[in-house]
């Protein structure tokens, strides 16, 4: 009896020592993990917020983000190169681009083949970009816009997007620079001698609606990307030219009187101030060009 009393204590006083060797090998695991867990998390980029502007944040640029580094990549005033000028410019972008032609501004009116759009007669600037098209003028035929110029060869391109996804531009600021930044150079590889310009994205005015954020803070993402345009041309071969600042008011919102209603589509008159600012702020060529 006294040698299986014995046993049997053996027996739980190993089943205790192992019991204790497994815990001590769980919780060395355990503490390793943790060790692992936090070192892994520490080595890694942090997001970045995503910071948006208060409502009542000033923006307090009248021209609406009008660059202001020195640069030749920023048109600035020259004599006015008259009608004959814009004459020669193709005009690609949103519906307040599309709208160029409704409003009958351009030497052939409403039947002008200047502008480019799509059925919808707008669109959106994104990385899919490349793969959009515009109805050709003249034949309707859908074709890129890419091979749009190569057929056409137009000696200024004039491009203005930005509104059409401001929301999502503020968010990722860098997608607005790669969707133009291709753009951009597939239209310099169909075609080599079109000179590129970019037009400052327009405000809206204070009684816009299409946005739920309001009108200080949509033209507060505006102007943020109207100072990306400068970096954009500058990596990309292109040209920038501050039409938005002919329409700005004081506090850098659309004026009542350029806006048609739903403060974001221009009047006629708008367009008119428009065209007389990219007259009197030519591109005036560079050592080779010929204007």
């Amino acid at each position: 009896m006294d040698a299986m009393n014995q046993w049997e204590k053996n027996e739980v006083r190993f089943f205790r020592v192992m019991t204790a060797l497994a815990l001590s090998l769980m919780g060395v695991c355990l503490v390793a993990t943790l060790i692992v867990g936090i070192t892994s998390r520490a080595s890694e980029t942090p997001p970045e917020p995503d910071v948006q502007p208060s409502e009542t944040e000033e923006f307090a640029n009248p021209t609406n983000g009008e660059p202001t580094d020195a640069t030749d990549r920023l048109l600035g005033e020259t004599a006015d190169m008259g009608e004959g000028y814009i004459d020669r410019m193709i005009f690609v972008g949103e519906s307040t681009t599309a709208h160029l032609r409704s409003r009958g501004v351009l030497r052939d009116g409403q039947a002008t083949e200047q502008v480019w759009s799509d059925s919808s007669g707008t669109m959106t600037l994104d990385l899919n970009v490349l793969q959009k098209t515009i109805n050709y003028p003249g034949t309707g035929r859908p074709m890129t816009i890419a091979a749009a110029v190569e057929v056409a060869k137009p000696q200024y391109l004039v491009l203005s997007f930005g509104v059409n996804g401001i929301v999502g531009f503020s968010r990722n600021e860098a997608l607005y620079e790669r969707a133009y930044g291709k753009l951009i150079d597939a239209i310099h590889a169909a075609s080599p001698d079109t000179v590129v310009m970019l037009q400052t994205v327009y405000p809206v005015a204070t009684n816009q609606t299409a946005f739920s954020e309001g009108a200080t803070i949509i033209n507060g993402y505006v102007r943020r990307r109207n100072e990306q345009l400068l970096d954009i041309a500058q990596a990309h071969d292109a040209y920038v030219v501050n039409t938005a600042s002919v329409l700005c008011d004081s506090a850098g919102n659309l004026k009542a009187e350029y806006q048609t209603g739903d403060g974001i589509h221009l009047t006629a008159e708008a367009y008119r101030r428009i065209l007389q600012y990219l007259r009197t702020h030519g591109y005036e060529g560079k050592e080779g060009d010929a204007t």
